[in-house]
């Protein structure tokens, strides 16, 4: 067990997601994902460390956009507007991605909260 950053207890056995300063439970909000001065600050995940937490979605959009326009030069005898058609599909792709990056910064999933090992 770790100490905790805010109160000083001995039970500092989990981390706060947004300042990943560790925590123990009771200073941490009811649902376990930020502590209680990340809550009161409405601390929000900067660019950089969201695109560090999030870069298995980001690697999952990357590649249905590179499956979604980079075959086509291989492809003899396609219409010229499969061009087009490709990068409006891997735009409107990317819509959905995105908005689930911004509201995942603002209330991160719970199975995202990480436990120390210790």
């Amino acid at each position: 067990m770790h100490q905790c950053d805010y109160c000083g207890s001995a039970f500092g056995d989990r981390i706060c997601y947004f300042c990943e300063k560790t925590c123990c439970t009771s200073c941490m909000v009811d649902d376990r994902t930020r502590c209680k001065d990340c809550y009161i600050q409405k601390r929000r995940l900067g660019w950089k460390k969201l695109i560090n937490k999030n870069k298995v979605v980001l690697i999952f959009v990357a590649f249905l956009w590179l499956y979604a326009v980079f075959p086509g030069p291989f492809i003899p005898g396609l219409d010229p507007t499969f061009y087009t058609i490709s990068l409006v599909a891997a735009l409107l792709i990317m819509i959905p991605i995105g908005f689930a990056l911004f509201f995942w910064s603002l209330s991160p999933p719970k199975s995202d909260v990480k436990k120390r090992k210790d």
